[in-house]
């Protein structure tokens, strides 16, 4: 099983393959104190993977693209973008995961000079105000 992420509406477009993304979560959370489905909740999607470092002309570097995202403050209206999460088996999409207003609640770049390799967390939210928007998709070739 594999995962792609594709992120556009901004300056630029990211995209991270199977290569580099190794775990998605995705949450739908409600209030814990509530008694029944409180109107109140949060779509959330945490990503982890690896850094892949591109050198020269030897492709984009998605993290990059993750690591400025990050940084653009909420005054800015790209900092809400298009995020879609592809979830691939047997080289087929079988799920798929469409958030039209995503932010960066929090992202971390984890590196180590032992190993040599980068490990990235992205921990992205659907704007509240348009959780009715979000799409998952699946169920392809039935």
């Amino acid at each position: 099983m594999g995962f792609r992420l594709t992120v556009s509406g901004g300056t630029e477009n990211i995209s991270l393959n199977e290569k580099s993304i190794e775990k998605v979560v995705f949450s739908s959370d409600s209030a814990t104190d509530s008694n029944a489905r409180a109107t109140d909740f949060g779509i959330t999607v945490k990503i982890t993977g690896k850094m892949l470092f591109k050198v020269g002309a030897d492709g984009e570097d998605g993290t990059l693209g993750l690591s400025k995202w990050s940084q653009v403050p909420s005054e800015q209206a790209d900092c809400y973008r298009n995020a879609e999460i592809e979830v691939v088996s047997s080289g087929q999409v079988v799920r798929k995961y469409i958030i039209p207003n995503a932010f960066i609640m929090e992202y971390e770049e984890h590196l180590d000079d032992e190993s040599g390799v980068g490990e990235f967390y992205l921990h992205m939210k659907q704007k509240k105000d348009e959780n009715d928007a979000v799409k998952i998709e699946g169920g392809y070739g039935e």
